[in-house]
This record gives C-alpha cells, sequence and structure tokens, in this order.
C-alpha cells in the first residue's frame, strides 16, 4: 500500500477551504450583481463593501496559492483530484470576482 505522507497535513487544512466555499461563490456572485448595479446607476459602491470584496479577492488568491502548492505535493489520487476540483471552483470565482471588480475599479 502507498502511502501520502502529505495527505494528512493537507486534510487537517482542506476543510476550511470545504467549509468556506459555498460562501466565497455566493459573495462573489453578490459582487458580480453589485458591479452591475453599479455600473447601471452609475454610481459607486460604499467603502464597506468595497474593503470587503477586496478582502474576498484575497482570501481566495491566498488559498488558490495553497492549492496550487498542495498538489506539487506526494498526495493521493483520491486528495489530489479533490485538490483539483476546489482549485478549478475557486480559479472560476476569481476570474468573476476579477471581472468585477475591474468594473467597480476595486484596486486603482
Amino acid at each position: 500500500m502507498t502511502v501520502y505522507p502529505d495527505d494528512k497535513a493537507i486534510v487537517s487544512e482542506i476543510e476550511t477551504v470545504r467549509v468556506a466555499l459555498p460562501t466565497w461563490v455566493v459573495s462573489t456572485v453578490e459582487l458580480v450583481e453589485l458591479a452591475e448595479n453599479a455600473e447601471r446607476a452609475a454610481k459607486e459602491i460604499n467603502p464597506e463593501s468595497a474593503d470587503r470584496s477586496r478582502k474576498l479577492i484575497v482570501e481566495i488568491a491566498e488559498w488558490q496559492q495553497k492549492l496550487s502548492d498542495w498538489q506539487k505535493l506526494a498526495v493521493s489520487p483520491r486528495l489530489l483530484a479533490e485538490l483539483r476540483i476546489l482549485k478549478a471552483t475557486l480559479d472560476a470565482s476569481m476570474d468573476e470576482a476579477n471581472a468585477a471588480a475591474a468594473e467597480l475599479h476595486l484596486f486603482e
């Protein structure tokens, strides 16, 4: 039986991603909607929403990097598949969030 020493450390941390992912996706969808509404109304978003959106993007980016790093480790095929799926979900969320952030000029 093959031993995958890196699995244990990753599995203990990956629970954070599993729990946070639905919230991140919903927040990303809300950010996209906010950008569309702001554009339609020709208004800027309030500073609290802008800060929350920036924090969302930074947090997702940090987890994307962690997932990428973990994929390079000697992990079990099952865990590698989960990492790829989670990373793909975060990549899609980040694409949407970055597009909305650009519309809202969040990082300018």
